[in-house]
């Protein structure tokens, strides 16, 4: 388990908040078809986002230099500023991360929301000495468009990850043994036959939610099948 501090540096900060299982597109999908998708909805909970309290609303004119003087904020100024240049947006998120020493923060775009005007820049924090503000950008893609970020959307998402741990990490590639081909191919094939059955049927499969073949038969068991990520807010002042 990650434990971190968020400090709010100031009276409005950005918030933060566990990811919601919920996107507006697999609402839309005919019976919310997308949800028995495991592998999609449990990405859909990893990590925190983040949000700004206030709407954001840029104009790019398509220019790519080292000035901010490209995009103008025309709402929540206090919030943002260009100062990257390069077509991007930087946000004040007035949140001061603290973590252990083998803890860093990555953020990154909320998986599973997808917006075509703009995209958060990836990054890698040392939240155990990093002194300012959690940093916060996104690359605009759309010229010439106003586009507003409403209150309280989620823009990015921040997810605590340990390099020492995934330091020096190697993914072997290997030919599978030629013997055990075979085996598997039918192995394979009978689980989308029944697969395709199910679906010509209308029914969900949920196998690989469970874990288990066609049969039922157990294949393994999940790392975990739920992420129950919390946020705690203290009054320091309190104290």
């Amino acid at each position: 388990m990650f434990e971190l501090t968020a400090y709010q540096m100031g009276t409005q900060t950005a918030a933060i908040e566990p990811l919601s299982v919920t996107r507006d597109w697999m609402d839309e999908t005919p019976g919310k078809h997308a949800y028995h998708c495991f592998p999609v909805t449990q990405a859909n909970t990893v990590g925190w986002t983040v949000s700004m309290p206030v709407d954001v609303t840029f104009l790019w004119d398509g220019i790519n230099d080292t000035t901010g003087s490209h995009v103008t904020i025309i709402e929540g100024d206090s919030f943002v500023f260009t100062g990257r240049g390069q077509g991007s947006v930087s946000f004040n998120t007035n949140l001061l991360i603290r973590s252990k020493k083998d803890v860093s923060l990555l953020t990154m775009n909320c998986p599973n929301y997808f917006n075509p005007d703009y995209e958060v820049m990836s990054s890698v924090i040392s939240t155990s000495f990093f002194r300012t503000p959690l940093p916060l950008a996104i690359k605009v893609l759309t010229p010439n468009k106003k586009i507003t970020i409403k209150a309280n959307t989620p823009i990015a998402t921040i997810l605590p990850i340990s390099l020492s741990y995934l330091k020096d990490s190697v993914i072997e590639i290997k030919k599978y043994p030629q013997e055990d081909l075979h085996a598997w191919n039918q192995t394979n094939k009978a689980y989308g036959d029944a697969a395709q059955a199910a679906s010509k049927n209308g029914d969900w499969t949920d196998w690989y939610r469970d874990a288990v073949d066609q049969d039922g038969n157990s294949l393994g068991e999940h790392e975990a099948k739920s992420l129950k990520l919390r946020t705690i807010y203290t009054d320091l002042e309190s104290l």
